[in-house]
């Protein structure tokens, strides 16, 4: 049966579903909820403060519409159970004011935040229109919910089977049910427990399948050879000596572990994790050192303009003593310019070349590259991985991440990887005190602001949109300009943004690391790389709009050195976002954050679709499913070396789709 013959698939909902890249009835079946939403009401003499609750309510009061800023408005009114009364608001839901009539009765899910008198809704239905049960949630883009869930309905009435993909070995063994009772499990379940029963399945055959792609990589890289590198080891303690700081224990650690890779007759492939501010760079410096003592040449990917620059008066300030000769190539170079730096990396002159993408490009050819450093290596894909290695022969690669994951979980997903992890920072750092706060509470913000302006310190405001938009909720770069520009008359402030081009970029960062500007408003093009030691105070408009590990990232440009520094994330609804965004006020360590993103979002959101190697699992979790993942992972080899069909099936299937993931 084709998937145009299901009732409910006409011309239009085919062509989506193609879009999607949805063909088959089989590709409908694997479609599964992203999550499912359960309607059941909860009695008030239950009620929580900071919990998330569902009660049915009768509306005793004219709702009231506050206008907070553009596209922001807050909808309240009174509601009453039974004898008790409290106050609902519920956001950007003006249109429902002409529905909520006195004597209306409602449901709404939300949480009592502070008290038991003001409740703050998420969502809100007639009860006329509320139903009991457990609901699928597709999130498909341009196809409703109902459309969705009437397609999958069809399907399974028609008893549609599909290939089950795990051998019958590990069947028995998990006593695992069939994927087709599976699949009807998923898309309509009768309870709880048969979600989770099904569920199981899912997360070890998710798992299994990843497991089966590391052990292949494993045995493709294990192939691989390089030359070892007879470093100057006299040079190398001479310049650590010479540094005007003494190397914390960690960066120790992992240049001793970095040396060791060098006299190995294998190709190092090293992840160097650690928190945003921990020194990760200056190991770099010196491994790169190390390297040109053996009469080879380096190259420091980068990827941003701003990352690179960073790095290249971070170079040039430790080894211009050192006679290294150190080069940057950039877009914003002029062509007589780069012509010169391609000629000295060529013929051997440049000791180290520091670049964005622009270091990919075919004209750049080594006269004996050795050593490469890809900093924030899940910004890039396996591709542009792959040209700058075969750049040299078999060159040692050193991957850079302040994106951190727990040792062990690094160990066990990068198996054909070496982890060496920085967790100390230097001892004069103090911890960045950051608070969470609605949009209606600025002023508090501001107020830090002041005060810090007053003490000649300066101030990032980061926004996740550019320009205004008709469409989105969120604050622009364009918007809180104009509303600190207002609110803060006599500081000079900046906008810097993705688009504007590279010196202009360069300009207005100069411009505020030389405090001429004193309030950079900008989006996360200053993610990483930006080391302005006088800023002290963050504000992150629209904090729901990104990832814990990123907002840690953000606030690391700020508390680097001995000043007391300060972060507020502000958030429309802060009902909505207190839960997650809470443990940014709790800790600093870029580590307990990481595992925190990783456990509530996955990978795929923490460190990118696309780029981060690692699939964006559907049901299994890296951090909560650990003993499930374990277990699959030493399946994996199993399956690798068994003969049954269904087996050499997988391992081919996974074999093919390596080269779609960055775990090289």
């Amino acid at each position: 049966m084709l998937l145009k013959e299901i009732s409910g698939v006409g011309k239009t909902t085919l062509s989506k579903l193609n879009a999607l890249n949805i063909t088959s009835i089989e590709d409908v079946l694997l479609c599964f909820p992203k999550k499912y939403e359960i309607n059941k009401l909860d009695d008030i003499s239950s009620r929580k403060i900071n919990t998330q609750m569902m009660f049915s309510c009768q509306v005793i009061s004219k709702p009231k519409l506050f206008y907070i800023r553009k596209r922001l408005t807050k909808l309240s009114f009174q509601c009453e159970i039974n004898t008790f009364k409290f106050q609902v608001s519920i956001f950007n839901r003006e249109f429902l004011s002409h529905s909520l009539n006195v004597g209306v009765f409602i449901v709404v899910s939300g949480k009592f935040l502070k008290n038991f008198n003001n409740f703050t809704a998420s969502n809100l239905v007639l009860l006329e229109n509320f139903k009991e049960g457990i609901k699928p949630i597709y999130g498909i883009n341009d196809i409703t919910e109902h459309r969705m869930t009437t397609i999958v309905s069809n399907i399974l009435q028609n008893d549609y089977n599909i290939d089950d993909n795990i051998p019958e070995f590990i069947k028995n063994e998990q006593q695992f049910s069939n994927i087709n009772k599976i699949i009807t499990s998923i898309h309509q379940p009768k309870s709880l427990d048969e979600i989770q029963n099904a569920k199981k399945r899912l997360i070890y055959e998710e798992f299994l399948r990843f497991g089966i792609r590391i052990e292949l990589i494993k045995k493709l890289n294990s192939r691989i050879t390089s030359p070892k590198k007879n470093y100057d080891i006299n040079i190398i303690r001479n310049f650590i000596k010479k540094l005007p700081f003494e190397l914390t224990n960690d960066q120790k650690q992992a240049t001793n572990e970095i040396f060791l890779d060098f006299k190995k007759s294998t190709r190092m492939n090293r992840l160097l994790q650690g928190d945003v501010g921990s020194g990760k760079t200056i190991v770099s410096v010196i491994a790169a050192y190390a390297i040109i003592t053996a009469k080879y040449q380096v190259a420091i990917l980068a990827p941003t303009l701003v990352l690179a620059n960073q790095h290249y008066a971070t170079f040039k300030k430790f080894l211009d003593s050192e006679n290294i000769q150190v080069e940057l190539l950039t877009s914003d170079i002029t062509a007589h310019s780069r012509r010169n730096i391609l000629n000295n990396v060529k013929s051997g002159k440049t000791n180290i070349i520091i670049g964005t993408h622009s270091l990919l490009q075919g004209d750049i050819v080594f006269n004996n590259l050795g050593f490469v450093v890809i900093d924030e290596q899940q910004r890039f894909g396996v591709e542009q991985r792959r040209i700058i290695r075969e750049k040299g022969i078999n060159p040692d690669i050193l991957m850079m991440t302040a994106t951190p994951i727990p040792r062990t979980l690094a160990i066990s997903l990068f198996e054909n990887t070496d982890v060496s992890s920085i967790k100390e920072k230097p001892s004069n750092r103090q911890n960045i005190r950051t608070e969470v706060i609605g949009f209606e509470d600025l002023e508090k913000a501001y107020k830090t602001i002041e005060d810090e302006l007053n003490k000649s310190h300066q101030v990032y405001v980061i926004c996740p949109l550019i320009e205004e938009s008709e469409t989105k909720t969120a604050v622009s770069v364009e918007e809180a300009y104009k509303m600190i520009v207002k609110r803060f008359i006599t500081a000079k402030s900046d906008i810097l943004h993705g688009k504007l081009n590279d010196s202009e970029k360069t300009l207005i960062l100069n411009q505020f690391l030389s405090n001429k500007t004193q309030i950079l408003v900008s989006t996360t093009v200053v993610e990483v790389g930006v080391n302005v030691p006088n800023a002290t105070t963050m504000v992150i408009f629209n904090a729901n709009s990104f990832g814990l590990a990123q907002i840690h990232q953000l606030r690391g440009r700020v508390g680097r050195n001995d000043l007391a520094a300060y972060c507020y994330l502000v958030v429309d609804n802060i009902s909505d976002e207190n839960d997650r965004l809470n443990i940014l006020e709790k800790t600093n360590d870029g580590f307990e954050i990481s595992e925190y993103d990783l456990a509530t979002r996955g990978p795929g959101e923490v460190f990118g679709k696309t780029q981060s190697g690692i699939p964006n699992f559907k049901f299994a979790n890296l951090i909560n499913d650990v003993e499930v993942r374990e277990k699959a992972f030493l399946d994996a080899k199993r399956v690798i070396d068994s003969n049954d069909f269904i087996s050499r099936k997988l391992t081919n299937a996974c074999l093919k789709s390596i080269e779609s993931y960055n775990l090289d």
